[in-house]
């Protein structure tokens, strides 16, 4: 049995598939968003890991936040 069948789920690092399932996200665009910072990972050599827990704060950050600022055009004056 290998050791990390050993540990709890949230200890183990996660793989790029692993991600992409949990964010039902393409496998090309995870490596994408790790590549150009938008994602939390570790390099270990040429392999790519990430940190559940971190993962998942980045995710419920960009939740809380609004992707698109919605600016009200400004009123008319009143014409009498």
């Amino acid at each position: 049995m290998p050791p990390s069948q050993n540990l709890p789920p949230d200890e183990m690092l996660w793989t790029a598939r692993e991600v992409a399932n949990y964010l039902r996200a393409s496998m090309s665009w995870v490596y994408k968003a790790a590549e150009n910072g938008k994602l939390p990972c570790i390099h270990l050599g040429a392999m790519l890991r990430f940190e559940p827990a971190a993962v998942r704060a980045h995710l419920h950050s960009r939740v809380d936040r609004p992707s698109v600022t919605i600016t009200p055009l400004p009123s008319e004056p009143d014409s009498e």
